[in-house]
């Protein structure tokens, strides 16, 4: 029914919630930690992307600073046992990029420590979700090609990707790459430590 509204702040609280006044209608959204992060406060006009929850009682609006995260989302909530407010709070603590990491890696731990999922939702999420990552778009703002090797989520696709080339299975190759990812550690020396724990 909607997809993106844009309009002006009328109101931002650390609780989650987004009043956004589009034309003198003022929208209540329900948004994550990293959207909130995203929001200017200066008057400015800002553009929400938006999924329409319909509940027995109620109408829920969640608002998302792109695309990538409402496709984040709407996998989170395809997860059997991972409602709506499971779902901000995975986007609120890991965001898209680390998301995307986790699901790669199949980094289980992870997802653990988010409030609210629990070991048997953790492992459901990567069980279900770690084959279909590439469904969600990197997120704004990761480095482009041309500004030096890249690190974090990217190296860590690429190093999977040379695993599987190699002829390792998906799921060894991202059990190894969640044991030896660092912060700043490009694909090359990924793969390489990855391939140490694999021979």
């Amino acid at each position: 029914m909607y997809d993106f509204l844009r309009g002006t702040v009328s109101a931002l609280d650390t609780s989650g919630r987004l009043t956004l006044d589009v034309n003198g209608v003022g929208y209540s959204l329900r948004i994550s930690e990293q959207t909130r992060r995203h929001i200017p406060l200066d008057g400015r006009t800002v553009t929400v992307h938006v999924r329409l929850l319909v509940k027995e009682d109620d109408l829920v609006l969640f608002g998302f600073s792109d695309a990538a995260e409402r496709t984040a989302f709407d996998l989170l909530t395809s997860v059997q046992l991972v409602g709506p407010v499971v779902a901000m709070a995975v986007l609120s603590s890991l965001g898209v990029g680390e998301l995307r990491r986790v699901l790669i890696s199949r980094d289980v731990a992870a997802l653990r420590k988010v409030k609210g999922v629990g070991p048997k939702s953790a492992e459901r999420i990567i069980l279900e979700l770690a084959d279909k990552v590439e469904r969600i778009p990197a997120p704004l703002g990761q480095p482009s090609a041309g500004q030096g090797a890249p690190t974090g989520v990217q190296a860590v696709e690429e190093a999977q990707r040379a695993l599987i080339v190699l002829g390792f299975d998906r799921k060894d190759a991202g059990d190894a790459l969640a044991r030896v990812a660092q912060p700043g550690l490009d694909a090359e020396a990924l793969l390489r430590l990855a391939l140490a724990m694999l021979r």
